[in-house]
């Protein structure tokens, strides 16, 4: 089983959400853009880098919103075959210039199909991680542990 540490962000426009669109062989899903936190790096910096490789935007990283450990023995996720336990420390973010352009970025995830802008009203009709409650947790405004052990 794999260990990890990531790091994602949440960029709201327009009472809409960005995440990266992916496919997998049960079929597509969302998740917030982030990955893994590297050695020597902080958790901020993480959200930083890994938006400008995913989505050529660049953000300034505000408060955490909630973090998210979840343990799974086995996923139809290539790199997570084996298993995976992940811990996943979630901010939001804004734009350094609000004028940029998302776009998919020079280093994309292995099965990455795009980005896409999720109304908050909307997400019940999507497979979205790291949970569909995230706009009742944005609005409560408390930090918000998620665990799950499938």
């Amino acid at each position: 089983m794999k260990y990890n540490v990531s790091a994602r962000g949440i960029l709201e426009k327009d009472n809409k959400i960005l995440f990266i669109e992916y496919s997998s062989p049960s079929g597509k899903y969302y998740s917030l853009p982030g990955g893994s936190h590297e050695k020597g790096e902080s958790l901020s910096s993480a959200v930083v880098r890994e938006f400008k490789e995913e989505t050529l935007l660049d953000v300034n990283v505000k408060d955490i919103v909630m973090v998210r450990e979840f343990i799974l023995k086995e996923s139809d996720i290539e790199t997570w075959q084996a298993g995976i336990h992940q811990v996943e420390t979630i901010f939001k973010c804004e734009l350094t210039d609000k004028n940029q352009t998302e776009g998919v970025g020079a280093i994309p995830d292995g099965g990455m199909l795009g980005l896409k802008w999720i109304d908050k009203k909307d997400f019940k009709n999507y497979r979205i991680y790291p949970t569909q409650d995230l706009p009742a947790i944005l609005k409560k405004g408390n930090v918000t542990y998620l665990f799950s052990d499938i």
